[in-house]
C-alpha cells in the first residue's frame, strides 16, 4: 500500500463560485473533501504545464512551434489517454 503524505505547507486560493462548483461536483464522485479534490486537480495542471514545457524544450532553439511539412504552425494539445495502471498505487 502506498504511503499516506503529509501535508505541512498552506496555500489560499480565491476562486469564483462556478470553480467552487465544479471542485465540489468532482470530489463528490470520488467522496473526497474540497481540499483533496483542488489538491489533485492542481497536481494534474502542473504535470500538464511541465510536460508543454519538456515538449517546447525539445524544439530547435530558433523555432517557437512546430510546423506541419506544408509550413502552417502547430499548436501543442494535451490529452488524456487510458493506460495501464498498478493497483498499489494511489490514485
Amino acid at each position: 500500500m502506498a504511503k499516506e503524505r503529509t501535508f505541512s505547507d498552506a496555500l489560499n486560493l480565491r476562486v469564483d463560485p462556478a470553480m467552487t462548483a465544479e471542485i465540489r461536483r468532482i470530489g463528490a464522485q470520488y467522496d473526497q473533501t474540497d481540499s483533496e479534490t483542488a489538491r489533485k486537480l492542481i497536481e494534474y495542471g502542473i504535470e500538464a504545464h511541465r510536460a508543454r514545457e519538456a515538449a517546447m524544450l525539445q524544439l530547435p532553439y530558433n523555432e517557437h512551434c512546430r510546423e506541419t511539412p506544408a509550413g502552417d504552425p502547430m499548436i501543442l494539445r494535451i490529452s488524456a489517454e487510458w493506460i495501464p495502471v498498478d493497483l498499489s498505487d494511489e490514485y
